[in-house]
C-alpha cells in the first residue's frame, strides 16, 4: 500500500489562502447578483401596484362630486356629448389650478353648455394677443360640452385658454354671495341672469384676482400693460364690462361686500356698473367718476372710453353696415389707443354677421380670432 493512500496530507498555508480568497469573492459576487435580483424584482413590484392603483382610482371617478370640471377633446365623443373632466379633483377647489401670475376669466351665465362663434372669438382674440395671460372660461353649471367645434377649436389651438364648469353650491359656500344665492328671491327678477353674471364677476375678481371680460370684446392689442382698472363707456359712468384688479386688492373687497348689502332686482345696472361707481367714488373720496384719477383713486385707473368702446353703444350698427367691396381701409375709431373692441351684444345678437362680407366684424373676426373664424359658418 502506497502512504498517499493512508495519509492526510495537510495544505499548506499559501494553498490554503489561494483556496480561501478564490472562493470568498465569489461568494460576493453571489450576494451582489443576489441583491440586483431582489432590487429589480421589488421595483417591477412597486411599478405594478402604482399601475393598478392609478388605474383603480381612474374607474371610479364618476363617484366624486368635484366644484367644476374641465373641458376636454375627444375624438371619441359626438358632437352631442358632455364630457366630463377626465381629473380625479377630489374636494380641491379652484384656487389649486390658478396658479397663473396673470389670468383671466370669462363667464358664460345664461345656461348654454358651449360658446357660439362670437364668444370664442372674444376669448380667442384675448389669448391671441395675450400669450402670457391663462384664460379661463366659467360656465355657470357643471355641465360643459367640451366637444363642441368652438370650445375643441379654442382648446387646440391655444393652450392658455381652459374650461372650466362651475358647482355653484360649492363655487359661492363662504362666500359674501352664499345667503344671497341660496335664501332670496333674486331669480324672479327680470334682469337675473345679468345680476348673477355681475355677482361672480366680483366674486372671482377677489378671490382670484386678474382680468374680467365680458365675452362681446374683439381684443385687437395686448392689455397687461394696464393693471387695477375699470372701463367707461361715455367718460362720465362706470362699466363692468372690462375690469382687472391684483389679487387682494381692496376695490373688489369692498365691491363684493357691496353686491348683497345693496341688491336690488328691479334694476338693471344697479348691482354691475353703478356698483362699481358707488365703490369708486368712496375709495377714491371724489363724488362722480370723471374726478376719479390714478392718484386719487390710491393706484386704480379708469380707461378712458377709447380703450375699449371706442364706438358708442348708439351706433353699434356700424359693425354690421355692408361697405363697398374695394374699400378695405381701416375704420377712423381703431386708433392706436383701442385695446378691445365692445361688439354691445345686448343689442347687437339679432344681427347676422357675413362671413364673406365687407362688415367690420368680419374684418376683426378674421385677424384678431383666426381660428375661430376659421370653424364659421357663412351666417353667425
Amino acid at each position: 500500500m502506497k502512504s498517499e493512500d493512508t495519509l492526510t496530507i495537510a495544505p499548506s498555508p499559501i494553498r490554503f489562502c489561494n483556496f480561501w480568497k478564490e472562493n470568498r469573492w465569489k461568494g460576493v459576487v453571489n450576494i451582489k447578483n443576489r441583491r440586483a435580483y431582489l432590487l429589480i424584482f421589488g421595483c417591477t413590484g412597486l411599478l405594478m401596484f402604482a399601475y393598478f392603483a392609478l388605474y383603480s382610482n381612474a374607474n371610479h371617478l364618476t363617484s366624486w362630486s368635484p366644484s367644476f370640471f374641465f373641458g376636454i377633446t375627444n375624438d371619441s365623443f359626438t358632437d352631442d356629448s358632455l364630457a366630463n373632466s377626465l381629473a380625479d379633483l377630489r374636494g380641491e377647489t379652484i384656487s389649486d389650478f390658478l396658479y397663473d401670475e396673470e389670468k383671466a376669466f370669462f363667464l358664460e351665465t345664461g345656461g348654454n353648455e358651449t360658446l357660439n362663434i362670437r364668444q370664442a372669438c372674444a376669448v380667442e382674440s384675448l389669448a391671441l394677443h395675450n400669450p402670457s395671460v391663462t384664460a379661463y372660461v366659467l360656465f355657470g353649471q357643471e355641465r360643459v360640452n367640451s366637444n363642441s367645434i368652438t370650445l375643441r377649436t379654442l382648446t387646440a389651438n391655444y393652450k392658455n385658454i381652459h374650461v372650466i364648469g362651475l358647482n355653484m353650491d360649492n363655487y359661492l359656500a363662504g362666500s359674501p354671495l352664499e345667503h344671497w344665492y341660496k335664501f332670496t328671491d333674486w331669480r324672479n327678477g327680470p334682469y337675473h341672469v345679468a345680476h348673477f353674471s355681475d355677482g361672480l364677476r366680483l366674486l372671482t375678481l377677489s378671490r382670484y384676482g386678474g382680468y374680467y371680460f365680458d365675452l362681446d370684446i374683439i381684443h385687437v392689442r395686448p392689455v397687461t400693460y394696464y393693471r387695477n382698472f375699470i372701463g367707461t363707456e361715455d367718460g362720465g359712468t362706470a362699466s363692468n364690462s372690462v375690469i382687472h384688479s391684483d389679487y387682494g386688492y381692496p376695490v373688489m373687497q369692498m365691491a363684493i361686500n357691496d353686491f348683497p348689502a345693496n341688491y336690488r332686482a328691479d334694476a338693471w345696472t344697479h348691482n354691475g356698473p353703478d356698483l362699481l361707481g358707488r365703490v369708486l367714488t368712496k375709495w377714491c373720496g371724489v363724488g362722480s367718476l370723471p374726478e376719479m384719477n390714478y392718484l386719487k383713486c390710491r393706484g386704480f385707473s379708469i380707461l378712458p372710453q377709447t380703450s375699449f368702446y371706442p364706438v358708442h353703444y348708439g351706433n353699434w350698427q356700424e359693425f354690421f353696415k355692408q361697405r363697398y367691396s374695394n374699400d378695405t381701409m381701416t375704420p377712423d375709431w381703431l386708433t392706436t389707443d383701442v385695446i378691445g373692441v365692445h361688439i354691445w351684444n345686448k343689442l347687437s345678437y339679432g344681427e347676422p354677421v357675413f362671413r364673406n362680407s365687407t362688415q367690420y366684424y368680419t374684418q376683426l373676426a378674421r385677424i384678431h380670432c383666426p381660428a375661430t373664424f376659421s370653424i364659421a359658418p357663412d351666417v353667425f
